[in-house]
């Protein structure tokens, strides 16, 4: 009887988790492109056992359908609560930032792009991999959104800033090339298959070791300052519900004179 290469692991919603026993890795399948709090808590708990088992050598996180992560819903954001929002973004941003202390090498297949939120996730993990004619676009200002998934604070020192000044500013869509030149390097001629089976032929000790070394001194007390920063530029984006509407958009008078209320309101 031939032994089975995939075995289904734990029970939940919004994504499928299969461990590949040939290649000591976990596949994680979100079952939509589209975030949600269910979506991220589900993740986060199967990080947090793989945290705790490193005998799992990778883990191999795609999406179910064409397109990695894009974001959430625009019908859905429309209409979700600040706070809930404000709890999607900073649970995601945990999570990103979690996934650069995990043991395991963490690959993610991109297949044809993503958006916004999905590029920040995307720049958090050791090996990115998609179709050669994938597009990306940060559409986060097009949204009445800022990043606050660590473009501004704990990706930084992996990231071309001229590049991401750029992109982020114009908001085009862009395609791999530029990608690569952004500084989220995405392999196009690997078969994911491949690839694991090439990490699984490492040394466990000094590929976690390797992973432990670039990971350097990157959450410092300095970084940590950046990221409160990153919220509370998001916080204010966030607090003129531009993201509710597509237009017309807060001008900076009308947000002025919100900020100035809000300040007599609580006697400052």
């Amino acid at each position: 009887m031939k032994a089975l290469t995939r075995i289904p692991i734990f029970s939940y919603n919004t994504i499928a988790t299969t461990l590949v026993t040939d290649s000591k890795s976990l596949e994680i399948k979100f079952r939509s492109k589209y975030v949600t709090l269910e979506s991220l808590f589900e993740f986060e708990s199967v990080l947090a056992w793989t945290a705790a088992h490193p005998e799992v050598q990778s883990l191999y996180i795609t999406v179910y359908g064409d397109y990695f992560i894009q974001g959430i819903d625009p019908e859905e954001l429309k209409i979700m609560p600040e706070e809930k929002l404000k709890k999607i973004l900073n649970k995601l941003s945990t999570i990103s930032q979690s996934m650069f202390c995990l043991p395991q090498s963490i690959v993610m297949d991109l297949k044809l792009g993503c958006k916004g939120m999905g590029i920040e996730l995307a720049l958090a993990a050791d090996i990115r991999m998609c179709k050669p004619e994938a597009k990306f676009s940060f559409d986060h200002l097009a949204n009445g959104l800022t990043p606050t998934c660590g473009l501004f604070s704990f990706l930084r020192p992996y990231i071309n800033e001229n590049c991401m000044r750029s992109l982020l500013l114009s908001g085009r869509e862009f395609d791999v090339v530029t990608m690569n030149t952004l500084g989220g390097y995405c392999d196009t001629d690997f078969h994911a298959t491949t690839l694991l089976r090439q990490i699984f032929a490492q040394a466990p000790v000094a590929r976690t070791q390797a992973k432990r070394g670039i990971l350097g001194d990157n959450f410092t007390e300095a970084v940590n300052a950046k990221i409160e920063i990153e919220k509370a530029i998001f916080n204010a984006a966030v607090s003129t519900s531009d993201y509710t509407q597509e237009n017309p958009f807060m001008t900076h008078s009308a947000f002025k004179e919100k900020v100035q209320e809000a300040h007599e309101s609580n006697g400052f």
